[in-house]
């Protein structure tokens, strides 16, 4: 199986959340390495990525595991009977939008992330927050003010002005320390990129040595200016 990544410089990355932000949570400390992993393979999109990462994890060393998504107030019922069903420490709370839930789980085997991990990445590919972590709780919602990029017009006592609509959201904040790798499952579940500070992260070759043997990484072409 080949797997195609990229790699970002983090100094091109904006991490303070607001409407420029590279990525849809806020990040506090450092990273060196971002690694994006295709979810496609030689062009087309294949289901391979959850052997991938699942095979990726087996590894004791990485647990627990700690996950945040944020889940449609409809869907809480249908994930609170399945943390139940699957033995997965759980936690809501309140999303950054009136309809929505943030979900934390604790998944300390193995095992529990394959019954999980359909459900983190389906989530992400529905453009919900969907993260995980290695061994560290890394995760916690702070509340943040909010500005409209645009100008909207605004009357009061009959006389109209161009304002900027300001608001209070609660938001995803991963706060990495020098140990730290985390996941995102990112937009339409098209990537996952990882974000470390652990060596074995900084070179394709060194990168090859931790995944499954049957994994080939391969790198695109891509150039950052």
């Amino acid at each position: 199986m080949k797997v195609e990544i990229s790699y970002f410089p983090p100094e091109k990355i904006i991490t303070v959340s607001g409407p420029e932000a590279t990525y849809p949570f806020g990040i506090n400390g450092e990273f060196q390495y971002i690694v994006e992993f295709s979810c496609y393979i030689d062009g087309n999109y294949t289901d391979a990525h959850e052997e991938f990462f699942c095979n990726w994890m087996e590894n004791q060393d990485y647990y627990p595991i700690y996950s945040l998504a944020e889940i449609y107030d409809f869907q809480q019922a249908e994930y609170e009977e399945l943390f139940k069903l699957q033995n997965i420490e759980f936690n809501y709370m309140k999303g950054s939008r009136k309809d929505t839930f943030f979900v934390k789980t604790i998944i300390r085997r193995p095992q529990k992330l394959k019954e999980d991990y359909p459900y983190l990445y389906g989530n992400g590919s529905m453009l919900n927050l969907s993260l995980w972590s290695l061994k560290q709780d890394v995760f916690r919602l702070e509340e943040r003010e909010y500005e409209s990029p645009y100008h909207v017009k605004k009357t009061k006592k009959n006389r109209t002005s161009l304002v900027k609509l300001k608001w209070i959201a609660n938001t995803p904040i991963a706060t990495l320390t020098e140990s730290s790798t985390m996941f995102w499952v990112g937009y339409d579940g098209d990537y996952i990129t990882a974000f470390s500070n652990d060596e074995h992260f900084s070179t394709i070759d060194s990168l090859q040595k931790i995944i499954p043997e049957k994994v080939e990484l391969v790198t695109d072409d891509y150039e950052w200016e």
